[in-house]
């Protein structure tokens, strides 16, 4: 289905972003007393130049001289909608009066920049206005989308989020300029490929994770010189060998048609770029734009190209396509596309489609889909025989701006995201678009800490780990067995679970506690244990050193069954001790050393602060070595927060690096003296 021309142009603003790649920042214009005429013509020929912030300044001062002229205001207002400003364009919007001659669709307008502006409440009342009094022509259409829109605001009130929880962030000024940056590749969880408008053309980039800081940006190495047009955005193969990517024609200003084409390029293992070749007219059809290539690969090892298109026979605006590589060895075999169908497409766009092939899922943004503000970012699971309905990712996610360009990297658990929204003070307006960074485990409950020789407080290698589930009723069943080479050991949990630890060491007797995993938030569990020097009397039966919290010794538990299936402590001495989530609530508090001090420790200060909070996320990457405690500086209002507990030096100046390693770069040793500080050492 196609949608009449009037509905078509409003669509065009979230495609202003998608397509015109390479079109000049918006920039003020100083009109000073301009006349009316003057103010007219400066705004025409600001707008022919792809100026158009300029332009709106100029028609909306051109307004304020003669308030009569509606049609004025009204440029101004579609203009601030094309750049992206919501609040400017609806505050234009709200003086103009229901024309269905020159503006029949301006409550539609009108309702989307409320949305996207976040002012969901306002948005929803001037829609319904809007719906029930339009009789146009394709009221049928008209009532549909303003429906579509009504159920987004309904979903963005209910506070909606997506599948567990994922922490997002914005990458400081090596990768996000004052230009529009969007389209992320994922080459790995710290590497990144992205394209960047700042300098006044569309380019591809590159920029890597290092320290928790991203390098500045610099065009990758070798990469061919686009002379005409600009840089879109790309797809890497999974050998990362072949990069599919758009390039267009680069064309601004209000007249200008803006052409759009999918490339491939192949790049050697010295580093080298092919020269890349335009696929053919099956991807490319004339007269239409497709863009926003996604390289994968079927069962039978084919490579399967999405894209998005606006070309004939397809549902309105952008579909989304797949397309089949017949001959792996010619980049011009690609099989007539084929439409995704309804499920996917909606008479509105769909765009920057990727799909994840281990959990065969299909990613892309809509603004046909009810969603939070403009383009939503869904997710479908299926392949080319069929995909299942779309489903929302929620916050973070999605906001009321335009969220696109969702970007994988396999394995991490993190994902990149294109977005126009406010982010608090770094980024206060929505003109321009950024690069977020996405961590999809942040919800995720993980066990993760240190077996230590209780003696030396050496780490303790060969350790193994059983992990028990409790169930409501006190039962206990086995569900992972490992045994970890070093000291560390690691294990998924989930949320709101009750779980036993079981650690046992040939030579050494076997050690249990118990955790609590929180329902909601972001945590990390777990505590070192100390391992002292004996033998079980067998392998199902023997003491066993219950770890206690806080300083408290350790309750020793006879009986604890090592064996699978269910078990139970025999004739505790107490009760075990629950350690509960550090998000929220308080955090796991292992014993700060063996019960009686060593002659000498060390241990590792990481910070000096005011206040110490160990439910904060930035000590996460340190909770594996050992508690986290804080004691008072003399004379001065702070407080030392110090890590871990070393009797060995050695251990202490490895433990040293990696806390450093791990975030903290200005930590140090600090030695004890049978339990009372001595002061900072250098090893």
């Amino acid at each position: 289905m196609t949608l009449p021309q009037p509905i078509s142009r409003t669509l065009i603003i979230c495609l202003s972003l998608c397509l015109n790649f390479t079109c000049t920042s918006p920039r003020a214009f100083a009109q000073g007393g301009l006349s009316y005429k003057k103010l007219i013509k400066s705004a025409k020929e600001e707008a022919r130049a792809g100026n158009y912030l300029a332009a709106a300044e100029s028609y909306q001062k051109a307004y304020s001289q003669k308030p009569r002229k509606k049609e004025v205001l009204f440029k101004a207002a579609e203009l601030y909608a094309r750049i992206r400003d919501y609040k400017k364009a609806a505050n234009a919007y709200q003086f103009l009066e229901p024309n269905d001659q020159d503006w029949p669709l301006l409550g539609l307008q009108y309702g989307r920049a409320l949305k996207q502006d976040g002012r969901y409440g306002d948005a929803r009342r001037e829609l319904e206005t809007f719906r029930d009094s339009y009789n146009g022509a394709d009221r049928a259409i008209v009532t549909e989308i303003v429906n579509n829109e009504l159920v987004g605001i309904q979903l963005a009130q209910s506070g909606a989020e997506g599948q567990g929880i994922v922490d997002i962030s914005r990458p400081g000024r090596g990768v996000n300029t004052s230009a529009d940056e969007f389209g992320p590749v994922a080459v790995a969880g710290d590497q990144l490929f992205f394209t960047s408008t700042a300098g006044g053309q569309s380019r591809l980039y590159q920029s890597r994770l290092e320290a928790k800081e991203w390098t500045k940006a610099t065009v990758p190495p070798g990469f061919p010189v686009i002379a005409e047009g600009g840089f879109g955005t790309g797809s890497f193969s999974a050998d990362g060998r072949l990069f599919f990517f758009t390039i267009c024609s680069g064309l601004t200003g209000e007249d200008a048609t803006n052409r759009c084409d999918i490339f491939r390029g192949e790049r050697s293992i010295s580093g080298a770029w092919s020269q890349p070749i335009a696929l053919g007219t099956n991807v490319n059809m004339p007269s239409s734009n497709n863009a926003f290539p996604a390289i994968t690969t079927d069962a039978e090892g084919r490579n399967v190209l999405y894209f998005s298109s606006n070309r004939p026979g397809g549902l309105g605006g952008l579909d989304l396509y797949f397309s089949i590589q017949q001959d792996p060895n010619d980049p011009l075999s690609f099989a007539a596309p084929v439409n995704l169908g309804p499920t996917i497409n909606t008479v509105s766009d769909e765009v920057s489609p990727a799909f994840d092939a281990r959990d065969q899922y299909l990613y892309f943004s809509s603004n046909g889909h009810p969603g939070f503000g403009g383009l939503d970012v869904f997710r479908s699971s299926g392949g080319a025989s069929g995909f299942s309905a779309p489903e929302n990712l929620g916050e973070p996610v999605n906001s009321a701006a335009d969220d696109y360009g969702l970007s994988l990297a396999a394995g991490s658990g993190r994902a990149y995201l294109a977005s126009n929204r406010v982010y608090g003070a770094d980024k206060p307006n929505t003109t321009e678009a950024d690069i977020y960074s996405l961590n999809f485990r942040a919800g995720r409950a993980r066990l993760k800490a240190i077996v230590y020789d209780y003696t030396t407080g050496d780490e303790l290698g060969g350790a193994e780990v059983v992990l028990y589930q409790i169930s409501p009723q006190g039962g206990t069943q086995e569900l992972e067995r490992r045994t970890f080479p070093t000291g560390v050991y690691d294990f998924e949990l989930q949320p709101a679970g009750k779980y036993r630890v079981v650690i046992s060491r040939e030579g050494y007797q076997r050690v249990a506690y118990q955790i609590e995993t929180s329902a909601t938030g972001s945590s990390l569990y777990g505590q070192p244990v100390f391992m002292l020097k004996g033998s079980n009397t067998n392998n199902n039966q023997g003491s066993v050193y219950e770890e206690g919290a806080g300083n408290q010794a350790r309750t020793r538990v006879q009986g604890e069954r090592s064996g699978q299936g269910t078990t139970r402590p025999r004739t505790p001495a107490s009760n075990p001790t629950i350690v509960t989530s550090t998000m929220p609530g308080p955090p796991p508090a292992p014993a700060a050393a063996p019960p009686k001090a060593a002659p000498v420790a060390y241990r590792i200060q990481i910070i000096a602060e005011k206040r110490f909070n160990a439910n904060n996320r930035k000590f996460d990457s340190v909770r594996s070595f050992g508690n986290l405690r804080s004691e008072p500086i003399p004379g001065r209002n702070l407080l030392r927060v110090t890590v871990g507990y070393y009797t060995d030096r050695a251990a202490a100046k490895a433990a040293l690096k990696r806390v450093q390693a791990s975030g903290f770069a200005s930590a140090f040793a600090v030695r004890y003296d049978q339990g009372k500080r001595h002061g900072m050492v250098r090893f």
